[in-house]
């Protein structure tokens, strides 16, 4: 799977590219246009079956799709709205009053074609290895397109399904207090010549560490020095976002630093006593690229193009490989708390293929139960595992909606992002960095829009939606010319990162469910273009690492680097704390 490349050069930090829609936002919404207004409110309808590429029962996997919402409402907020009718995805038809039941292909994404094959049985394998290579392919089309013009398109699908939900709350963006942090560690980049991967970071201790091209290099969160660096055989391909509690993370790593190495390697780092513990090879030809590695319990779980494997922690060992002849073929894994394959079945972009989210025994990767995907999905991102919680593109690759997973595998609810809400996920099965996933809600931000002060003035809101029904609950408000971002949930609490400015650093808050209040927890100094907070491409329409918030420190990491401009020093990574 390619990687999302940078925002466009020369954009101001922070800035969307996109304007409001017609009308401003908050503003009155002409019922004639069929679309509601900001923050409204989703609701699942009836599932509909769907196909299963495995011989376990299938699940169903289509809720409804509402009608369109009456006028008025300011943004972000609750709307009243009609009871769901027709199928999730469906045209709506003219003519029928307002409210009224709507026709539609039962369990079909708009502009999809009709049923196929459901795939064949058996552990997922490289059967379709060409089909990948065409969806990856065309997946980095699209985000090329889109970040070529200065962010996500949203290309199809239908943003209207939000029906009724009662009170609603708005929090302030004035947080208050917080620690004055200063900049602890400043990681400048290698020198390359291409674009290279250094995807990874972790805290280990009083220690950052953070993959560079061919080594990981520990910087002193209390002096800013370098503590060690742990030598690898060649580039890294892929790292895992986990780390075990005795500090090992695991990469995908290349053999040799020879250019046309194939990430063919599996590797084993022990960050406390900054060492390789193991390496291995990886089964079932390794491509060039490998964009997925992760960690759940005792297991290591890898999957790419045409191959998949797991592995001990422990001990190295192979626990299972794809194979060979399957119809069906793990396209990533997403683990944590569970261990979740993305499993994709017949060909990319044509009515045969089919996603199921397969929850895998880490122990033995036997499968314990499975989600359908609806008809229609191209794409499909972990972005939490427990509770499972989805986001997939409904009709094309990038995303669409949001959808919650009970614990019997089934639909519980279904957001839509439309245009009211950023696109949190990038293209890899885990890499939904600019959301949050609590017990029972989940968190998204709004879209930049003009703020209620001085002309030219950007804001945003972070927006709570129900586990359960998808309703939204509560918002809470950045703040006047500030954006924010949620990207996790800790001790109950929903930590968003408020973004920096040219006049001001950024700031992490703590946000309280329910009510929306802030308590800033940490402000960062003011910095200048290309150093501190500024030396990464953050937006909110743009997150392509993971905001890394511990010990009451903020890091920040690249993923990608490459030959340095003119008068330019890239970053590998800074990082804030107190003192």
């Amino acid at each position: 799977m390619t990687q999302p490349p940078p925002p466009p050069p020369g954009q101001p930090p922070n800035q969307p590219p996109n304007q409001p829609p017609p009308g401003g936002f908050g503003g009155p919404q002409d019922p004639s246009a069929g679309g509601p207004s900001y923050g409204y409110p989703q609701q699942p309808g009836a599932p509909q079956p769907g196909s299963s590429p495995h011989s376990q029962p299938t699940q169903p996997g289509m809720p409804a799709q509402p009608g369109p919402p009456p006028q008025g409402g300011g943004y972000g907020y609750p709307q009243q709205g009609p009871p769901p009718g027709g199928a999730f995805g469906a045209p709506q038809q003219p003519g029928p009053p307002f409210g009224a039941p709507q026709a539609g292909p039962p369990g079909m994404y708009p502009g999809m074609p009709g049923p196929g094959f459901p795939g064949g049985p058996g552990k997922t394998g490289g059967g379709n290895s060409g089909a990948k290579v065409a969806a990856i392919i065309a997946v980095a089309v699209v985000l090329v397109v889109a970040v070529g013009i200065g962010g996500w398109l949203v290309l199809s699908g239908d943003d209207g399904g939000n029906t009724t939900a009662t009170g609603g709350t708005s929090g302030t963006g004035t947080g208050g207090g917080g620690a004055e942090a200063e900049q602890l560690i400043d990681v400048k980049a290698p020198t390359v010549s291409e674009v290279t991967n250094v995807s990874g970071g972790w805290l280990v201790g009083d220690v950052f560490a953070k993959s560079s091209a061919t080594e990981i290099v520990g910087t002193s969160v209390t002096d800013g020095s370098r503590a060690w660096t742990i030598p690898l055989k060649g580039g890294i391909c892929a790292a895992s976002q986990e780390k075990t509690d005795d500090g090992k993370v695991a990469l995908v790593a290349k053999g040799s630093t020879a250019s046309d190495a194939n990430c063919d390697r599996l590797v084993l780092v022990d960050l406390t006593r900054h060492k390789v513990e193991w390496d291995k090879p990886l089964p079932n030809r390794p491509s060039r690229s490998n964009d997925n590695v992760t960690i759940s319990g005792d297991t290591v779980a890898t999957a790419w193009i045409g191959g998949a494997a797991g592995y001990r922690v422990s001990s190295g060992q192979q626990i299972w490989k794809a194979k060979d002849d399957a119809q069906c073929e793990d396209q990533g894994y997403a683990g944590g708390e569970e261990l979740y394959a993305v499993v994709q079945c017949g060909h990319s972009f044509d009515s045969s293929q089919k996603y199921t989210v397969e929850k895998l025994d880490p122990a033995t990767g036997k499968s314990q139960g499975r989600f359908q995907a609806p008809k229609g999905v191209q794409s499909v991102r972990v972005a939490s595992t427990d509770p499972l919680v989805v986001v997939v593109g409904a009709g094309e690759s990038t995303p669409t909606d949001v959808m919650t997973v009970g614990d019997d595998h089934k639909l519980k609810a279904r957001i839509s992002l439309g245009d009211r809400y950023n696109k949190p996920c990038g293209t890899e099965v885990q890499s939904c960095f600019g959301m949050a996933v609590g017990e029972d809600e989940v968190y998204l931000s709004t879209t930049e829009h003009a703020g209620s002060g001085e002309a030219g003035r950007r804001t945003n809101e972070i927006m709570a939606f129900d586990m359960d029904s998808g309703k939204t609950k509560w918002k809470s408000e950045a703040g006047e010319d500030r954006q924010i971002v949620p990207f996790t949930v800790e001790d109950g609490k929903v930590l968003g990162y408020k973004l920096p400015g040219y006049q001001q650093g950024g700031e992490i808050v703590s946000v309280t469910p329910g009510s929306g209040a802030q308590k800033t927890l940490l402000r960062m100094p003011k910095s200048e273009v290309g150093q501190g907070e500024q030396a990464f491409s953050l937006s909110t329409y743009s997150v392509r690492q993971p905001i890394l918030f511990e010990d009451g420190k903020l890091f920040l990491q690249e993923k990608l680097v490459s030959e340095p401009r003119a008068g330019s020093q890239p970053k590998l990574a800074v990082g804030f704390g107190v003192k």
